[in-house]
């Protein structure tokens, strides 16, 4: 039986200063949302710029969810999403990442 899995990713960008970090999580959010209904088993996707001061807080952050984890599988392949990676490669310094299923 397949049960909806959760695709977080969170990032630290290598912006020198806040307001060009802020710029780049601006960037990466466009375009994620540019293709959030183009995603074949994308069942949900919420990305966002960290909006508090703490020190060990991390600039941008994504929370997808999709039906099964063979749509998950699919789409690190998918064109869309290769086309992201590119995007996001040069402005990071680091990325985090977890996948979890949702409990039925």
């Amino acid at each position: 039986m397949s049960v909806p899995i959760v695709h977080v990713v969170t990032w630290r960008l290598n912006g020198d200063r806040p307001e060009v970090r802020a710029t780049q999580a601006a960037k990466i959010v466009a375009a994620f949302r540019a293709l959030e209904h183009d995603v074949p088993g994308m069942v949900r996707m919420e990305i966002g710029a960290n909006v508090t001061e703490a020190d060990d807080a991390w600039d941008l952050a994504l929370v997808s969810v999709f039906r099964t984890r063979t749509d998950l599988m699919a789409y690190q392949s998918h064109p869309a999403h290769l086309a992201l990676k590119h995007l996001v490669a040069p402005l990071r310094s680091q990325r985090a990442q977890v996948d979890f299923e949702l409990p039925e």
